[in-house]
């Protein structure tokens, strides 16, 4: 095995243990964090298994996403400019929401409490925007990866406005659509679909390093 396909290969396995961490917690803690309408965050209240769990697979994605970053320029895949930026601001904002608690109440409180909030909406928002621009870039290597990437990165922007529209209640209660989120609280199924989603837009260029055999390194 290459070493670019090794690094692809690890990047999928590490994603593989971020979706199976996510979905313990969404099954074996139910009863403490309600996954249709509680934001994953509080999973580092439910408990040190919970909180470990949930540690782990954040920073866990932030080792995939590195990987990837890293990877995909060596094999030809240019990031430069944009997307390399996106992306690299995304993994700082995972980093931040893996090593920041939010507060456990709807309100925030302290320092770590802020950090996570705003790192969070960058961790939901930038990797699907940063994705429709690596699209671009990856269909000189692969059409139908590229395609891949374009369609889920789609998905997750639509996702990611859902996550911002399910805090109407709190920005705009007087609005009329926000009563609508107030009956039906979603907002926490939307964030863990949506962290399914990122963890697919990573998926195919790590699957694409893993199946790419030697080649040397380019600058990019």
């Amino acid at each position: 095995m290459g070493k670019y396909a090794f690094q692809g290969v690890a990047a999928l396995l590490t994603l593989a243990v971020s979706a199976v961490s996510m979905l313990v917690l969404i099954f074996a803690y139910t009863d403490q964090v309600d996954p249709f309408a509680t934001p994953a965050s509080l999973y580092f209240y439910a408990g040190t298994g919970a909180a470990t769990l949930f540690t782990g697979a954040v920073f866990a994605l932030a080792f995939a996403g590195t990987a990837v970053m890293a990877g995909v320029r060596r094999i030809g895949v240019q990031l430069r400019g944009l997307p390399a930026t996106l992306l690299t601001l995304w993994i700082g904002c995972v980093v931040l929401v893996a090593t920041f608690p939010t507060d456990p109440g709807a309100g925030v409180e302290s320092t770590s409490g802020w950090i996570h909030r705003v790192a969070a909406v960058g961790v939901l928002g930038i990797l699907p925007i940063a994705g429709l621009f690596v699209a671009d870039r990856l269909r000189g290597e692969s059409a139908r990866a590229a395609l891949a990437v374009r369609r889920l990165s789609m998905a997750g922007c639509l996702l990611a406005l859902g996550c911002l529209a399910s805090r109407l209640p709190e920005m705009a209660p007087g609005w009329e659509v926000s009563h609508l989120f107030q009956q039906y609280a979603i907002d926490g199924l939307l964030q863990r679909a949506l962290f399914g989603v990122e963890i697919a837009i990573l998926a195919v260029p790590a699957a694409m390093m893993a199946a790419t055999r030697h080649r040397p390194a380019l600058a990019r």
